[in-house]
């Protein structure tokens, strides 16, 4: 079984990180200077939206993962590609 390396597809991943610490910090520290100010079911809808919006946005991030380690180059869907690659090239040349 082979091992995955994140260092091939997370180079960008510390400054990520740091990023979206600094947007939580702020978030929470801008939450809860208003907090008191906002009617209970109007914080209630903030919340739920926000917590939409955050899930949408992970979206491509989690599909780009995927997308990278099922197709990295030890993988089994990266070999089917390969050998359909090298089977269609020699198909050609038979046909011709």
């Amino acid at each position: 079984m082979s091992q995955l390396s994140l260092d091939k597809f997370g180079e960008n991943l510390p400054v990520s990180g740091i990023v979206a610490f600094s947007q939580v910090a702020i978030g929470l520290g801008a939450g809860l200077l208003v907090a008191d100010n906002i009617r209970s079911d109007a914080r209630r809808s903030a919340g739920v939206a926000l917590i939409t919006v955050g899930a949408a946005a992970l979206i491509p991030v989690v599909w780009g993962i995927a997308s990278k380690i099922s197709s990295r180059p030890e993988s089994s869907r990266a070999m089917r590609k390969k050998l359909e690659g090298i089977r269609g090239a020699y198909d050609t040349d038979i046909e011709q």
